[in-house]
């Protein structure tokens, strides 16, 4: 692993492993949130029962918040823990910014701030799950493989060849 990833990954999972514990301990204030956008969800068609317990919603999404972030941060399973954390900030930052609700020009610009900050680490978090590490993906590893056994091949017949 190189420095950067050493430095980076924990860097960028920092947050997300601090609002998942404080969603899991303190729920009161990200529910109050919630509350916020729930009916604009319900009129988007979300049904009722995701949002019926959202103490319990809050809690088990700040809990794998904090478990992505953590593996995240320690390099197990990088990539899948990044794009879980990817597509738990969506609706996260979603919740927490709504630019749409807001009348006063500073508080909507303030939101307009927080939800480019989201989106912002929504795409840090899909670079961090489409990095390998320096090692090429399956599809080029397989292909790569296609071609060194025709290689093989070729090389074998022409040996045959010249021996016969």
């Amino acid at each position: 692993m190189s420095v950067t990833r050493l430095i980076a990954r924990p860097m960028l999972a920092a947050y997300f492993v601090a609002d998942g514990i404080d969603a899991v301990r303190k729920p009161a204030t990200h529910v109050e949130r919630f509350s916020r956008v729930q009916p604009l969800l319900e009129r988007a068609g979300v049904p009722p029962v995701l949002s019926s317990d959202a103490v319990m919603l809050t809690r088990v999404s700040g809990a794998i918040s904090a478990v992505a972030g953590l593996c995240l941060a320690t390099g197990r399973r990088p990539r899948l823990a990044a794009l879980t954390l990817a597509v738990l900030n969506i609706p996260v930052t979603l919740v927490n910014n709504p630019v749409w609700q807001e009348a006063d020009p500073e508080e909507r610009k303030e939101r307009a701030r927080g939800l480019l900050r989201g989106l912002g680490l929504g795409g840090g978090l899909l670079l961090a799950a489409v990095d390998r590490d320096g090692k090429p993906s399956l599809g080029w590893r397989y292909e790569n493989f296609l071609e060194h056994r025709a290689d093989l091949r070729q090389a074998r017949a022409e040996t045959r060849a010249r021996l016969a």
